[in-house]
C-alpha cells in the first residue's frame, strides 16, 4: 500500500513528472480498492441493522399483542381436564 507523504516526492520531481503521476495514480487506486471494501462492509452492516429492526419491531408487536391478551383474559385459557 503506497502512503502518500509530503516527503515522498524528491524535491526535482517536477523534471520527471510522469513518474510523480504514476506514483500517485497507484496511491489513488489503492484507495480506492480500500474505499470500495468498506462500502462493501457498510451495505452489509446496513443489511443486519435493518434485519434487526424489523426483528425488534415484531417482538414489540407481539409483546403488545400479550399483554392485551393478559389484560382482557383471553391470554390464559383454564382446561377443565386434570392431567396427570
Amino acid at each position: 500500500m503506497n502512503i502518500i507523504r509530503p516527503d515522498s516526492l524528491h524535491c526535482l520531481w517536477w523534471l520527471n513528472p510522469w513518474s510523480t503521476v504514476r506514483y500517485l495514480h497507484a496511491a489513488a487506486t489503492a484507495l480506492k480498492a480500500y474505499a470500495d471494501g468498506l462500502d462493501a462492509a457498510i451495505e452489509l452492516q446496513d443489511g443486519i441493522i435493518s434485519e434487526q429492526f424489523a426483528e425488534i419491531t415484531a417482538l414489540k408487536l407481539r409483546i403488545e399483542d400479550m399483554n392485551d391478551a393478559i389484560i382482557s383474559g383471553t391470554a390464559i385459557t383454564p382446561d377443565a381436564c386434570i392431567h396427570e
